[in-house]
C-alpha cells in the first residue's frame, strides 16, 4: 500500500469527522469559510473574489459543502 493511496483516504476521513450543521451554517453565513471548513480553499478565494459567486452562493455553497461532506462518508 502507498502513501498516495492512503492520504485521500486520510483526507475522506477527516472530512467524515466534520459536523454537518456547522458545515450548513458556515455556508449559509460565511461561504468562503465554509470551503476552508472543507478543506477547499481555492474555492473559498474564488468564493471571495466573485463576491459570493454574485450573490447566488447563497444557494449554491450549501448544496455544494453538503455533497462534499456527504460524499466523504
Amino acid at each position: 500500500m502507498s502513501t498516495e493511496q492512503s492520504l485521500p483516504d486520510d483526507h475522506a476521513q477527516a472530512l467524515a469527522n466534520k459536523s454537518t450543521v456547522t458545515a450548513m451554517l458556515l455556508a449559509v453565513f460565511l461561504a468562503p469559510v465554509a470551503y476552508y471548513y472543507v478543506g477547499r480553499t481555492k474555492l473559498a478565494v474564488l468564493n471571495l473574489i466573485t463576491l459570493n459567486y454574485l450573490l447566488l452562493g447563497i444557494i449554491i455553497v450549501p448544496v455544494h459543502v453538503y455533497k462534499i461532506l456527504s460524499d466523504a462518508k
